[in-house]
């Protein structure tokens, strides 16, 4: 007799949307900025209701910005 252990991996889904204040926080820069740039539409963004959604492809692949050094 012979039993076999079955495993059950569970992954999270990879992320396809950021809130602003997630972006923000991922690009070191303040909320308003990109804010104001889904305003004057500059950046690719979703709405959904009134939740501003970036893309997670643009979130990732733009630079950060730089610490300020004091």
């Amino acid at each position: 007799m012979t039993t076999t252990a079955q495993h059950t991996v569970t992954t999270t889904p990879a992320r396809q949307y950021y809130r602003v204040k997630d972006a923000a926080r991922v690009l070191g820069v303040p909320p308003r900025t990109l804010y104001h740039l889904v305003e004057h539409q500059q950046i690719p963004f979703r709405r959904l209701g009134t939740v501003i959604l970036l893309p997670a492809a643009w979130v990732e692949r733009e630079p950060t910005m730089p610490v300020k050094r004091r």
